[in-house]
Formats: structure tokens, C-alpha cells, sequence
């Protein structure tokens, strides 16, 4: 009897211990605002996550889902611990020039997002890691072909691309029958709304003095008619030689024509962002815009009776088997030449972003649209909803901008060239010929470094 006494008072004990100690480890937070895993792990790796990727992002379902799924990483990795620097929003050229100035001189995180816009000028430079080896072969085939256009160089794949958006014509169905495939649909659309709605906008896209005026005012008809910035071989600037400046030309053609018409209001050469149209849609003060897929979500929040006003579908084009539109998004890279970090890191980009689980789940709470065929076809959800298939059509045909060093040199003429032909300070002519002339004077220049 005394024995059985001893032996249950050391059970006990050995219980007591066991209790102590777990309570003792968890003593922590697994996730904070600056940290993932274990304070006192000793592999330590840091990263650079947007805000909307971190336990900062303001968004309460977005939030949980980066928690929960970060503190699962964390603990099934207990030796490890991700050092977290969140991105100022609001500041992507500025955020992702700084990363490219660290890179150059070698002071980079071990892990980044990098915008979808810039993440080949770091290929390209070399300063991300191959990520072959740690994923299978299905993982890498089945992200959409725009997004490997920028992420893979000589069959090497160097970033995850985990979320991706379009833009589309957003229009009021309750007003419009059939929505517009062509320009010339566009402009009879838009005089019938003149017509029938004469306080209503007929059309309204944003061509400012901004990114806007090239990403969705610009590069969807170009592309969409077989337009080349860039020569894909040489890298020299062809916007402006043979059928491509034929494409440019139609385009600010086209815009000066939704203008002249009163189909479009001159105003829009002030729009620096898409929020003026979100305000005149829910004040019902327009009938057709240019907007990207996220503008579903806000429109729902926005407009009463969303569901019964608007509807979207292709953007369109001067002719009516032409497709085109643009894609966007941010992609996660590998810095670091540490094996172990290496692994640890795509480990933990794929448990939370890349994964086929990881990414539908991620992407139906956050309303992203996922870069991934397979999320498509397989998850119940995006196999099955409406607006998603009709978002993976649209990728078939989407492209994403460049990484060509002229990029921004390029964007910035074209934003300027908008608003000088709407203007009439120029022809579309002078205008494509003044972008082609200029863009090859910055092309010498880097020849000659």
C-alpha cells in the first residue's frame, strides 16, 4: 500500500513538472506585431510582409487567418522565429526602390514580398534565390502562365505569386441591356445613357497623372490589339515603331473620342485613383467604368441594392474578338544563401500563401483571386462561384506590366501623352512619336553605363 502511495505521489510530481513546464513555454505570444515563433528560438530569420500579410493588417477576417496560420507554423517549428518589418502603406514605389537599394549593396531581409510591378528588376539583377528545389514540379505548373512570364527565368522559378487582380467594364445592367463589346458599342452605349440618363455619366476611367492612366487606361487595349512595349529579345523600346504605335495611336484616339462624344467627361485626366468613380457610383451618377475585380467588394458595400444594379464583364475592345486586361498583385521572394533558411522560409510561404489549401483559403477570406489554376478547379468554393470563374477567364488573357528598367520612364509619357491629346496640345501621332523618341534617349543612356 505505501508503495502504491509512493509511486502515485511521483505521478503526481512528474505531472506537476510536465504542467509547469508547458505552462512555462507558453508564456509568450506565438504571434505579435514583430515576431513569429518562439522569442527564444535560435534559428532566426527575417522578413518584410506587407500590412495586409501581417498581424498589423486592419482587416479582422484577414487578421485572424495571418495569426492562426502563422501560430501554426510557429509551433510546429519551435526552434525558429521570423523577425518582422511591415511595409508603410501606401508607399509601394518608394518601399520597393529602398528593397532594391539593399539588395544592391547586399543588407536584404532573408524573405520579402515584393510587388508584382518590380519583382523582375530582382530576378533579373539576381538577387533572389531558386526556388525549384523546394517545391514539386504540379506546384509550379499550375500557377497561370502571366504569372510565370515574371516569376521564372532559364526554367527557374524565383518568386510565389499569391494573389493576383483584373480589370473589367463595371456596368449598370439595370440600365443596360447588353453591355458594349467594342468602342464603337461603347460610344452608342454611352449617347443612349446621354439620352435616357442625362445627369448620369455614360463612362468614367481613371487617366490622370498616375499609374491608373497606363495599368488600366492604356495597357488592356494595347495588349489586347498585340502591342509590345519592349522588344521581348533586345529589351529596346518598340512602343512607338510599326503595328505597335498603330495600337497607340488607336488608344488615345479612342479616349480623345469618348471625350468628343460627351461620353466620357474631360474631368477623368484628373482622376489620380479609382476612388472618384467608386463616389459617383454610389451616388448612381454613372452608367459604365473601368475598374479592377476588388471594386466588387466595395461596390457591395457601397451601393444599395448592388446586386440588382451592376454587373461586370470584359473590358472592350476595338474589335470584338480582341481580349485584353491587366494583372496585378504581390509575389513573396527568397534572399537569403543559407540552405536552412531557404527551406524554412518557402516552408513557411507556402504553409500561410502558396499552397493550394493555403491560397484558397487566403484569397476567399481577404477577396483576393488566386494564382493558381488548381484553386480554380479543385476548391468548392472558386470552382463553383460565378464572379470567380469569371475572374479565371479573365486571367487566360491577362499580362502583367514589365520588368523592364523603362517601365516607369514609359508609364509617366503615357500618362502625360493622355492628357495632352484630350487636350489637344498634341496629335495622337506626335504623341506616340514624342514617347517613342523620348524612351530611346533613355535607352542609350543605359547602354552606354
Amino acid at each position: 500500500m505505501r508503495s502504491m502511495k509512493k509511486l502515485f505521489i511521483c505521478l503526481i510530481g512528474t505531472l506537476l513538472v510536465i504542467i509547469c513546464a508547458f505552462a512555462q513555454q507558453e508564456e509568450f505570444e506565438w504571434v505579435t506585431a514583430t515576431r513569429i515563433g518562439n522569442p527564444k528560438a535560435e534559428i532566426v530569420l527575417t522578413a518584410l510582409v506587407q500590412r495586409e500579410s501581417s498581424p498589423l493588417t486592419p482587416y479582422p477576417s484577414t487578421k485572424e487567418y495571418v495569426i492562426r496560420k502563422a501560430t501554426e507554423w510557429a509551433k510546429a517549428h519551435p526552434n525558429v522565429k521570423i523577425e518582422l518589418e511591415v511595409l508603410p502603406a501606401g508607399q509601394i514605389s518608394a518601399n520597393m526602390a529602398k528593397l532594391l537599394t539593399q539588395a544592391e549593396v547586399g543588407n536584404t531581409p532573408d524573405f520579402a514580398q515584393i510587388d508584382s510591378f518590380w519583382v523582375g528588376h530582382f530576378i533579373n539583377a539576381d538577387f533572389l534565390q531558386p526556388l525549384n528545389a523546394y517545391l514539386t514540379q504540379q506546384d509550379i505548373d499550375t500557377f497561370f502562365d502571366f504569372t510565370k512570364e515574371i516569376t521564372m527565368k532559364e526554367e527557374k522559378l524565383y518568386a510565389i505569386w499569391g494573389e493576383t487582380d483584373v480589370r473589367f467594364l463595371f456596368y449598370r445592367k439595370d440600365w443596360i441591356d447588353s453591355p458594349p463589346r467594342t468602342w464603337d458599342e461603347v460610344i452608342e452605349t454611352g449617347l443612349k445613357i446621354k439620352k435616357e440618363h442625362p445627369n448620369v455619366y455614360p463612362y468614367l476611367t481613371a487617366i490622370g497623372p498616375a499609374e491608373g492612366a497606363a495599368n488600366e487606361g492604356t495597357w488592356p487595349y494595347f495588349w489586347a490589339q498585340g502591342g509590345e512595349i519592349f522588344d521581348p529579345q533586345t529589351g529596346e523600346p518598340v512602343i512607338g515603331l510599326g503595328k505597335n504605335r498603330e495600337a497607340l495611336i488607336n488608344v488615345l484616339k479612342y479616349h480623345k473620342r469618348l471625350v468628343d462624344t460627351g461620353v466620357m467627361p474631360q474631368m477623368v485626366i484628373s482622376f489620380t485613383s479609382l476612388d472618384p468613380l467608386l463616389a459617383e457610383a454610389q451616388a448612381d451618377n454613372v452608367a459604365m467604368m473601368i475598374e479592377g475585380s476588388w471594386a466588387y467588394a466595395q461596390l457591395q458595400d457601397l451601393v444599395k441594392d448592388f446586386e440588382q444594379k451592376w454587373d461586370f464583364t470584359h473590358i472592350p475592345q476595338m474589335e470584338p474578338d480582341q481580349y485584353g486586361t491587366s494583372a496585378g498583385g504581390w509575389t513573396w521572394g527568397v534572399f537569403t544563401d543559407d540552405p536552412v533558411k531557404q527551406e524554412l522560409a518557402i516552408d513557411y510561404i507556402m504553409y500561410t500563401i502558396g499552397s493550394a489549401e493555403a491560397m484558397a483559403e487566403r484569397c476567399r477570406i481577404a477577396n483576393y483571386i488566386p494564382t493558381r489554376q488548381d484553386v480554380f478547379e479543385k476548391d468548392p468554393y472558386f470552382a463553383t462561384d460565378p464572379i470567380q470563374q469569371k475572374y479565371s477567364e479573365a486571367l487566360v488573357y491577362a499580362k502583367p506590366r514589365p520588368a523592364h528598367p523603362l517601365y516607369t520612364v514609359c508609364s509617366d509619357l503615357i500618362q502625360k501623352a493622355i492628357g495632352d491629346v484630350i487636350l489637344e496640345r498634341k496629335t495622337p501621332e506626335k504623341a506616340v512619336d514624342d514617347i517613342q523618341r523620348e524612351l530611346m534617349k533613355e535607352w542609350e543612356k543605359i547602354k552606354l553605363q
